[in-house]
């Protein structure tokens, strides 16, 4: 897992007033609400492992909660009509200005540091240097927090909030942040990724809103954006309490349904770990004897199956007699042993 509130915290706290109101011209002033901590990264992993791709639901032992980008938008306060940010960055440069362009190469290819000193120092004196403002920022929030990934540099995705940057209220932040998310689970879920690209923190907030104050969008109770009231103490509050309801076995019981569906749907399943998991164990079985103590009936039934055999040797000698031989002594041997004691007659024999 990548992304923390303490990331944009830490640079957005120390920003001056006449910096603050840029943001929220920008239409991101609700992330000042994010809490000032570090994310529990077990109950995020558990709601990233029980996010369905196909149906967009988080399914948990105390039910669904179906994830959309008006509910993101709700959690964060971000716009979720308008126009979709461009994700193909084909001929994406011929479609700037002069001034665009210029940042276009500046930020291009640079590391999340270096994002993060520009939006300190960056100074706001003019209007050319506030439009400057307000592109280094939307460079920084995404990286840090709303679409953040495992490398360190600036990626193509974040790049197109520098066109027409004093327009930003008119982009579907919501669907850029839920697409991206959704992709990033996908990866993290089907090929084994090491972190979740996208804003994950979004599920937790989403989750814990309808958990505890239902799935109305337009309860008057419980405005948006929803992270105002989502503090520090009530999340950690509440992780603590729902900590035990999402549980491992719960995990795999999801893990079961969603490889069925696959199969339903064409998709094959692959078990191959798990047939190897249970190779080990017959193996291991085979190998390791059973230290379990007879019981009466097995002993009986051993005795009976060694006096099967002997009167099979019985009657096999009785047929095919053998003639007897006299022992050859061996150099360096002495020529005859004492006789040994006759073994005692079985009740078969006799």
């Amino acid at each position: 897992m990548t992304n923390s509130p303490m990331k944009f915290r830490a640079i957005y706290d120390k920003l001056s007033d006449d910096k603050k109101a840029l943001v929220d011209e920008m239409g991101l002033g609700a992330f000042q609400h994010l809490p000032n901590d570090y994310i529990n990264h077990k109950i995020l992993n558990e709601l990233v492992w029980s996010y369905d791709i196909f149906t967009n639901k988080i399914s948990t032992g105390v039910g669904e909660f179906l994830i959309t980008s008006k509910k993101v938008g709700h959690a964060f306060g971000l716009n979720y009509n308008g126009e979709l940010f461009e994700k193909k960055q084909k001929n994406f440069e011929d479609k700037l200005n002069d001034e665009e362009k210029e940042a276009f190469k500046l930020f291009k290819g640079k590391s999340l540091t270096f994002v993060q000193n520009m939006v300190k120092e960056c100074p706001i004196a003019t209007e050319l240097e506030r439009r400057s403002f307000k592109r280094v920022f939307g460079l920084f929030i995404q990286k840090a927090f709303l679409l953040p990934m495992s490398s360190h540099y600036i990626s193509p995705i974040h790049l197109p909030i520098i066109r027409d940057i004093d327009n930003t209220r008119r982009r579907n932040w919501a669907h850029h942040v839920n697409s991206f998310l959704i992709e990033g689970i996908k990866e993290y879920q089907e090929k084994g990724s090491q972190a979740v690209k996208g804003c994950h923190f979004v599920l937790q907030i989403i989750y814990f809103k309808e958990r505890y104050e239902g799935n109305n969008l337009n309860d008057p109770n419980a405005p948006p954006p929803w992270i105002q009231r989502w503090c520090r103490d009530n999340l950690k509050e509440k992780i603590q309490a729902e900590y035990e309801d999402i549980t491992k076995i719960e995990r795999e019981e999801r893990s079961k349904r969603r490889r069925e569906d696959k199969a339903k749907k064409g998709r094959e399943p692959t078990l191959a770990i798990q047939f190897d998991h249970l190779a080990k164990k017959k193996v291991q079985s085979k190998e390791v004897p059973s230290k379990k103590k007879k019981t009466g009936s097995q002993k009986g039934s051993e005795h009976g199956s060694e006096h099967t055999i002997l009167l099979k040797i019985v009657c096999y000698s009785a047929t095919n007699p053998v003639q007897p031989q006299k022992d050859i002594p061996v150099q360096g041997e002495a020529e005859s042993e004492p006789p040994k004691k006759k073994a005692k007659t079985s009740a078969i024999e006799r």
